[in-house]
């Protein structure tokens, strides 16, 4: 469970900081074609492009393999971000497909697959998470205080570099005030993150497929599975919780 809320919580962190990071001057939507306007009249469009899917480089770290592959249609407001790792260490062969969904008001996680050394652990227990609040919250930090928090992020374009086949705008972070020399870099193509840079871990599009066609199954929880609500806000204060008793 808790590292489900951690994947949650880090995709919703990456949210924010794409929509903070998005708030440039220079945009993709001035180009002919693309428009900016919502698919509903409350909803902002996340992404300039109505549908894709974006294929992500393979990472190997410390002998562990993953790939990762963002499905997403309706201008960004559902979402399907599947994950394969596999890996061998000291004897224990496992295999994981795990799928985060994001589809309007909820985050639905759930384990695809799960083989570890020949037996099947995959659980078929699936959360669902309210996102509502934070959602509202990361809006709000990449409009009406975009600005200030790009001056609290230290932020700054660095040019444009191709990624994907594509050229798209990037930036970079700093989320140190103490070091701002230490910093985070990414490329966003049409306000959909292609490259992402911390130290030596990078996370890379290595394809991205513009108005795709991508079949609504991608954004449901197939069938036989328990849906188990949790609360973000109560997950994220457990470990304080914990640590005040």
């Amino acid at each position: 469970m808790q590292s489900t809320m951690k994947r949650t919580i880090g995709l919703l962190l990456l949210s924010a900081l794409v929509l903070v990071s998005g708030c440039s001057k220079k945009s993709d939507s001035t180009k002919p074609g693309i428009s900016t306007e919502s698919s509903s009249s409350s909803t902002p469009k996340r992404y300039e492009v109505q549908s894709g899917i974006v294929t992500y480089e393979p990472m190997v770290i410390m002998g562990i393999k993953s790939v990762s592959t963002l499905y997403f249609d309706d201008y960004g407001q559902r979402e399907a971000r599947e994950s394969v790792t596999d890996s061998n260490i000291m004897g224990m062969k496992s295999h994981e497909k795990k799928v985060d969904i994001t589809d309007g008001d909820y985050m639905i996680s759930y384990e695809a697959e799960k083989i570890v050394n020949g037996k099947d652990e995959t659980s078929k227990v699936a959360t669902k998470t309210d996102i509502r609040q934070f959602r509202e919250m990361a809006m709000k930090m990449g409009t009406e205080i975009g600005e200030q928090m790009k001056k609290d992020l230290d932020y700054r374009e660095e040019g444009t570099e191709v990624v994907a086949g594509v050229t798209g705008t990037k930036y970079s972070v700093s989320l140190n005030k103490e070091n701002k020399s230490q910093r985070v870099y990414g490329v966003l193509y049409k306000k959909i993150n292609l490259m992402s840079q911390m130290g030596g871990i990078v996370i890379k599009a290595a394809k991205i497929e513009e108005n795709a066609s991508v079949p609504a199954s991608k954004f449901e929880v197939p069938a036989g599975y328990t849906i188990k609500e949790v609360s973000l806000e109560k997950e994220m204060a457990l470990p304080g919780k914990r640590g005040n008793e």
